[in-house]
């Protein structure tokens, strides 16, 4: 795959650093690669200096956390200027968000006499559910992740604490105003019914939205052709993202999707894409 514009480092819920996280992409075969981390750009400088030094193109991103009709669905930024000033107060209010959520959440863990989880808060990127049910599972309180979040963090559990995050136009904006283009990352996995979809997709296109995220990890061809039409009937360009968190044998490894779908239009042709890709032949 030539495009991975969805990756995750130890900024937000992945495993690997940006330097690390670039020469992996590399090795899989990426020759542009976006950082997207989760309500934070923390890691771009790194991730992008290391793109530099290997010859990739790279795309500065991120991941932003969103609540529609009280659902949590997630916008990705891509092209996005760090340094804007009214997208680095978003992030900070996101990050406060994240920090008193996983404030709220380790109190709870601890008046249910599951132990103290308050060192987690003070990790150097953001707090999110990940981290905390990582910790269940060396604590022995579950078998894995998933139990972890199945027990204790997701509605009926005793952590589990509801976020409250940016709107979709309000997270869009700030995209736009930061220079970006606003993809709608992975629509299939909020489980939505159809009809549910199509009102998410065009409230984002609304918003002026850019994109849908039509190549992801898990999704057959017949998911991937679906999303290429929802894409096309809303007037959206398409997306290609691994959405990489580590390196799992049931997911794709940054470099390892299928192409775009024919007939889409690929959102890297609204970039001028040698600022982002200087030098990939």
């Amino acid at each position: 795959m030539y495009y991975d514009l969805h990756t995750h480092t130890v900024w937000s819920d992945g495993e690997l650093g940006p330097t690390a996280l670039v020469a992996h992409a590399a090795r899989a075969g990426v020759r542009v690669l976006a950082l997207t981390d989760h309500d934070t750009m923390d890691g771009v400088d790194e991730a992008a200096q290391a793109a530099r030094g290997l010859g990739l193109g790279f795309v500065p991103g991120v991941e932003l956390s969103v609540t529609w009709q009280g659902l949590t669905v997630h916008v990705v930024g891509l092209g996005v200027d760090a340094g804007n000033a009214v997208l680095k107060r978003a992030l900070q209010g996101l990050r406060a968000k994240r920090l008193q959520r996983g404030q709220a959440i380790v109190q709870a863990l601890g008046a249910a006499d599951l132990g103290d989880a308050r060192p987690i808060l003070e990790r150097e990127g953001i707090v999110s559910r990940v981290h905390i049910a990582d910790w269940l599972v060396t604590k022995g309180h579950a078998r894995n992740r998933a139990t972890a979040f199945k027990r204790f963090l997701t509605r009926g559990g005793v952590g589990y604490v509801a976020g409250e995050w940016a709107g979709l136009e309000e997270a869009v904006d700030w995209i736009l105003k930061a220079g970006g283009d606003a993809v709608l990352a992975h629509p299939t996995r909020y489980r939505l019914s159809g009809g549910r979809l199509q009102q998410l997709v065009r409230g984002f296109a609304e918003a002026g939205g850019g994109a849908l995220e039509v190549v992801t990890a898990g999704l057959d061809a017949g998911e991937m052709g679906r999303l290429a039409r929802l894409a096309h009937r809303h007037g959206l360009c398409a997306s290609v993202g691994s959405d990489f968190h580590k390196a799992l044998p049931w997911r794709s490894l940054p470099g390892g999707l299928p192409d775009l779908p024919e007939g889409c239009r690929p959102i890297w042709e609204r970039w001028s894409l040698p600022s982002y890709a200087q030098g990939i032949p």
